[in-house]
């Protein structure tokens, strides 16, 4: 399972703005806060950080006979924990948390993410992924999440793994938190017992500056 196969970097591309934003005057800014997993919680759980970093979508739109220029800046924090899969000991437990502006304009919402409900957000990685395939659901349970009570729903899939197919989970929740929407993702193989609690521990000790 290469690390690209299961970030949610795929989102950011879909920061897509209304007609409306046509009718204003001057570039458009929207900035997301940081999302990361807290040390403890990584301490706890045996992830090592592989990435925080700010991810950028520059967006030209026409409306109305006019044109406007949209910059999202979101962020991006990703983490890996190494495990014996294969006869091997590799990488191949990930965890990634991402935060996008809501995009508010004249009253109403231009980010799709703020649309899309957990099995939408599963679909989005295998369109976005040819290498995870199979996507099940398996059940919900509520969590807490930046103080909001979430809904983490678990999937199971394949995924290629250096050219092999492993049977793994999904896990994906999404919160509004302030002026963003944060979701999380953990990918695991099924075979990794109690790795689901781990992903839960990740997910109910986020730090979200505001």
């Amino acid at each position: 399972m290469q690390r690209r196969t299961v970030a949610v970097a795929a989102l950011a591309a879909l920061v897509v703005m209304g007609g409306c934003l046509g009718f204003l005057s001057g570039p458009l800014t929207f900035s997301a806060n940081k999302v990361t997993a807290q040390d403890s919680a990584l301490e706890q759980t045996g992830y090592e950080k592989v990435t925080v970093e700010q991810q950028q979508v520059n967006r030209t739109f026409s409306a109305a006979g006019q044109s406007k220029d949209v910059e999202v800046t979101n962020w991006m924090a990703q983490y890996e924990r190494r495990v014996s899969i294969l006869g091997q000991e590799r990488r191949a437990a990930v965890f990634s948390a991402y935060s996008t502006p809501k995009v508010d304009v004249l009253g109403k919402t231009f980010n799709p993410i703020d649309d899309y409900d957990n099995r939408q957000l599963v679909e989005l990685m295998q369109r976005q992924y040819g290498s995870i395939s199979d996507v099940q659901p398996v059940s919900n349970q509520t969590v807490t999440v930046l103080g909001h009570d979430a809904t983490v729903s678990k999937f199971s899939a394949k995924a290629q793994l250096d050219g092999t197919s492993v049977d793994v989970y999904i896990h994906v929740t999404k919160v509004k938190d302030g002026d963003d929407i944060v979701v999380a993702v953990g990918v695991y193989p099924q075979q990794l017992d109690g790795e689901e609690d781990h992903i839960i521990t990740l997910m109910q000790h986020l730090d979200h500056e505001s």
